[in-house]
């Protein structure tokens, strides 16, 4: 059995032109404008938190998946993507 992710808690922050990472965190009652988000594939939350005018950035292993599932839609016409 593995050893769930410990997550970094950020609770009531304004963030703006800031560099953040999804991975491993929990945004709760937060803001977001105008930031870079990373993402690369790992477990987060977002919990009453909003984003504006920001971009959500995919590193490896997200990159792929992301690809993956672009190759899938277009190759598979009528065909669903399915997360359990």
């Amino acid at each position: 059995m593995g050893l769930a992710p410990e997550y970094i808690l950020v609770d009531q922050q304004k963030f703006s032109k800031a560099k953040l990472s999804l991975d491993n965190h929990v945004y709760k009652n937060c803001e977001m404008d105008d930031c870079d988000i990373y993402y690369s594939g790992g477990q987060y939350e977002l919990i009453d938190t909003h984003i504006t005018n920001s971009r959500l950035i995919l590193n490896h292993p997200a990159k792929s998946i992301y690809s993956a599932i672009q190759i899938f839609k277009m190759k598979s016409p009528g065909s669903r993507i399915v997360s359990e």
